[in-house]
């Protein structure tokens, strides 16, 4: 009887054990949420950082009051970000100052880049208005080639401005400064700082440089040779940026 009593007790017990561990056991709903994220720091190039190799001229024999008609040299945004771009064109010649060499310029922007051919008509065009003197010296702002007259109509989207870099309009041109060095006959022009120069990310530049040796150069010019180079920088759209040969 002792035996079946404990029994009896341990088996009670542990239902008791049972019925106490089933009251202090709960469930409840819930539920969880995370948000995570990543950033990725844009780009800032032009033409990926490598060099031009189209010449801005082809060789050619000048006489006084022709000129040479230059090469497009085209300026794509590489970058993920838009950008402002400073053009500084700088020429020299080795015998005689570079005063009696007129430099025209002529560049359109797109998206959407049209054949050789339809540049170079393009180009022809304007070349017209350069050299019968009903060129504007002073295109402040980026304007539509169909509001040229006698001029092609262009497809929407593209921009056209043009100018001429010299002393006497240095100052027309939109944000162009002229500087000559001392003693070596070399002028630098800067070009751009405006709208039209500022690039979107799938955007990119096309601009030629037609020269001329003006029709009063002197026999100081026969054989000389005039040398130009075209350097493109790139800074950010955002105020205070700066372009790499302005950070010290």
């Amino acid at each position: 009887m002792k035996n079946i009593k404990k029994a009896l007790i341990a088996t009670s017990m542990a239902g008791a054990v049972l019925v106490s561990a089933g009251y202090g056991t709960y469930s409840w709903f819930t539920s969880e949420t995370q948000a995570s994220g990543t950033i990725q720091d844009g780009t800032l190039s032009v033409n990926n950082g490598q060099a031009i190799t189209t010449k801005l001229f082809d060789e050619k024999n000048l006489a006084p009051s022709e000129y040479v008609s230059g090469n497009f040299i085209t300026l794509d945004n590489t970058g993920s970000l838009d950008q402002v771009l400073k053009l500084t064109y700088s020429a020299s010649v080795d015998k005689a100052p570079a005063s009696p060499f007129k430099i025209y310029y002529v560049a359109f922007k797109y998206k959407s880049k049209p054949s050789g051919d339809v540049l170079k008509n393009w180009k022809i065009e304007w070349e017209k208005g350069f050299f019968k003197g009903n060129h504007n010296p002073a295109p402040a702002q980026a304007r539509s080639l169909a509001a040229a007259p006698a001029l092609p109509a262009l497809p929407a989207g593209v921009e056209v401005v043009s100018g001429e870099l010299s002393s006497a309009d240095v100052q027309a041109v939109a944000a162009a400064a002229a500087t000559k060095a001392a003693g070596d006959g070399s002028k630098q022009y800067t070009i751009g700082d405006n709208n039209f120069f500022t690039l979107k990310s799938d955007q990119y530049i096309d601009i030629a440089f037609d020269v001329k040796l003006d029709e009063n150069a002197g026999n100081e010019y026969q054989a000389a040779t005039y040398s130009a180079t075209l350097k493109a920088e790139a800074k950010q759209t955002d105020d205070g940026a700066k372009y790499a040969s302005e950070i010290k």
